[in-house]
């Protein structure tokens, strides 16, 4: 079982709920910018995360943002 700290997962999931997930839809490039790039960057976190762990996260995430990311 992988070892992540609840602080840990606790920042994953923050930011995960404070994703724009119609950030494709941005006129402003430097928005879209900005919002790829915490988009990618968490979809690979979470693609290097076990199942237990990614259920931990969803428990904290917003059904929304959670589905986004396949968490659902």
């Amino acid at each position: 079982m992988q070892v992540v700290s609840q602080n840990r997962i606790e920042k994953i999931a923050r930011n995960i709920n404070a994703m724009d997930i119609y950030y494709q839809y941005s006129d402003d490039a430097r928005e879209w910018r900005f919002w790829n790039d915490l988009n990618n960057k968490l979809r690979k976190i979470l693609k290097g995360l076990s199942p237990e762990v990614k259920e931990q996260i969803r428990q904290l995430c917003n059904e929304q943002e959670a589905k986004y990311f396949n968490l659902i």
